[in-house]
């Protein structure tokens, strides 16, 4: 008989997309699978900008308390929506191979941001999204959208907005990214948020062997620095920040930014340095940030 293995995901269609290829993995290599359904904060609250959630991991703690009463075996999460600071006894065993970290700018058309028309009316419910958007153009009109997808498409569509953003790696996993207007907003220049486009794969501790075999070790170490960026500035989503990193033949560019929430202030940081040098570097680009940020207001 086949190892059974029971994994946890939330039930949005992105969700269950993103799921289905960590399953798709599991059953390859000969084991059972059972899907569990878990409701998060984040799914319940649908209309509560995501800065507003009160403790850590709106989309992402009930899956692990789960996980760690052992009510499933393997918890699947969009790495990006995972706090630096895991549940007693959780960790992320592995994460697959990173789609696009970009954010989709999307329209009707196809337009990009230097296309639109005076005064446009943007919805994301990104702090960064927003800053971002409002640095580039002023008159930009941001307002919050939460929902899945289907219903940000839906309300794009309807004209409720002139554009919306989201993650281009959603697009793909989803299949639509062909049926979707939109234009790739260059992560260089409009830095995503940490691990956008990295799907994690969490066990409980001592048991990461039953996930390792599926660990893009590229995606691992760039994740791994964008983590370790985060988790020393110590900010999370209430805080307008992108932080990018990319490898190649054992260098590393990172691309770090933090912005007022009106967008009118920001500083960046670009480093480019070797994999045995990242955790002198990483210090210092914390330092930096921290310097050049001292008396940011909201």
């Amino acid at each position: 008989m086949p190892e059974r293995v029971v994994v946890g995901s939330r039930g949005s269609k992105l969700a269950l997309a993103q799921t289905q290829k960590v399953v798709d993995k599991l059953r390859k290599e000969g084991y059972e699978v059972e899907l569990k359904i878990i409701k998060t904060s984040g799914d319940i609250m649908k209309d509560c900008p995501l800065h507003e959630f009160k403790g850590i991991g709106a989309f992402v703690r009930a899956i692990d308390e789960a996980l760690a009463r052992r009510e499933i075996d393997i918890a699947v999460h969009s790495l990006k929506d995972v706090p630096s600071q895991r549940l007693e006894g959780t960790v992320v065993a592995a994460v697959l191979e990173r789609e696009s970290p970009c954010d989709a700018f999307i329209t009707a058309d196809g337009r990009g941001p230097d296309e639109m028309g005076l005064g446009a009316k943007i919805g994301t419910s990104s702090l960064r999204r927003r800053a971002q958007l409002i640095r580039h153009r002023r008159d930009f009109i941001i307002e919050n959208l939460r929902g899945n997808v289907d219903t940000r498409l839906r309300k794009l569509n309807e004209g409720l907005y002139d554009a919306i953003l989201l993650a281009e790696a959603g697009l793909i996993r989803l299949g639509i990214d062909r049926e979707v207007n939109y234009v790739a907003l260059p992560p260089e220049e409009f830095i995503p948020s940490a691990n956008q486009g990295i799907i994690a794969v969490a066990t409980r501790e001592g048991e990461e062997e039953l996930v390792s075999f599926m660990n893009h070790q590229k995606t691992w170490i760039e994740a791994s620095v964008e983590r370790k960026i985060i988790r020393e500035l110590g900010i999370g989503c209430a805080v307008p920040a992108g932080v990018y990193a990319r490898s190649a033949n054992d260098k590393i560019e990172a691309f770090c930014e933090i912005l007022s929430v009106d967008g009118a202030i920001a500083v960046r940081v670009e480093e480019r340095f070797s994999i045995d040098e990242q955790d002198d570097v990483i210090s210092g680009i914390v330092e930096r940030l921290k310097v050049m940020t001292q008396g940011f207001k909201d």
